[in-house]
C-alpha cells in the first residue's frame, strides 16, 4: 500500500492547484478563451519541467530533499498570496499583476510537485506511478469541486495540498528506510562504534 501512496497523493494535489489556480485566475479574466489558453499552457509546461527534472547537471539525481522543500515553500506562498486576495477583494489587474500571480499560484507549484513526482518515480516504489498520479488527480478534481471549494477559502485547499505532500514525503522516507540494510554484523568492524577521530 506504502508503494503507490506517495504519486497517488502528489496527483491529487496536482489536480488540486491546478483545478484552484484555473478558477481563481479565470475567475477574474476578462476573456475565457485566452486566459484559458496561457494559463493551461503555464500549467502543463510547468508539471513537465518538474517531471523531466530527474537529473540535472552532470547527471547527477537532482537533491531530494531541494524537491520537498521547493513543494512547501511554493504551496504556502499560494496559500498566503490566496489569503491575500481575501484582504484586498480580489486579485490585481494589471498584466505584470496576474502574470505574479500565474507563477505563484500555478508555474512554482506544479513545478514542485512534478518534481516530487519524478522523485516517487526515481525511488523505484511502484511500477506506475504515472498511474497512481493520474487515479489521485482524478480523485483530487472531484474532491475540490464537491468538498472542498464550496467549503473553504482557496488558502486552506493549499494547505490541504500541503498535507498531501507531508504525508508523500513520510510514506516515500518510511518505504526507503525499510529497504535499506542494516550494517553486516560478520565484517569484522563494529557497526556502533564511532569513526575515528584524526588529531
Amino acid at each position: 500500500m506504502r508503494r503507490w501512496v506517495p504519486s497517488f497523493l502528489l496527483g491529487m494535489a496536482t489536480a488540486i492547484v491546478a483545478e484552484t489556480g484555473l478558477g481563481l485566475l479565470l475567475f477574474v479574466s476578462p476573456g475565457l478563451l485566452p486566459a484559458l489558453t496561457v494559463v493551461l499552457t503555464v500549467a502543463l509546461g510547468s508539471l513537465g519541467l518538474g517531471l523531466a527534472s530527474a537529473r540535472s547537471g552532470r547527471g547527477r539525481p537532482l537533491a531530494v530533499g531541494w524537491r520537498w522543500l521547493l513543494a512547501v515553500v511554493s504551496l504556502v506562498a499560494s496559500a498566503l498570496l490566496s489569503l491575500g486576495w481575501t484582504f484586498q477583494g480580489g486579485a490585481p489587474e494589471t498584466d505584470l499583476g496576474r502574470g505574479i500571480n500565474l507563477a505563484i499560484l500555478v508555474a512554482l507549484p506544479l513545478y514542485s510537485l512534478g518534481a516530487c513526482l519524478s522523485a516517487v518515480g526515481q525511488a523505484g516504489l511502484t511500477s506506475r506511478p504515472a498511474a497512481s498520479a493520474a487515479l489521485g488527480g482524478a480523485v483530487g478534481v472531484v474532491l475540490l469541486g464537491v468538498a472542498l471549494l464550496p467549503r473553504v477559502e482557496p488558502m486552506s485547499v493549499y494547505f490541504f495540498c500541503l498535507l498531501c505532500v507531508a504525508v508523500s514525503a513520510m510514506a516515500l522516507s518510511a518505504t526507503e528506510d525499510g529497504r535499506r540494510e542494516p550494517p553486516s554484523l560478520g565484517s569484522g568492524t563494529d557497526p556502533w562504534a564511532l569513526d575515528p577521530v584524526d588529531p
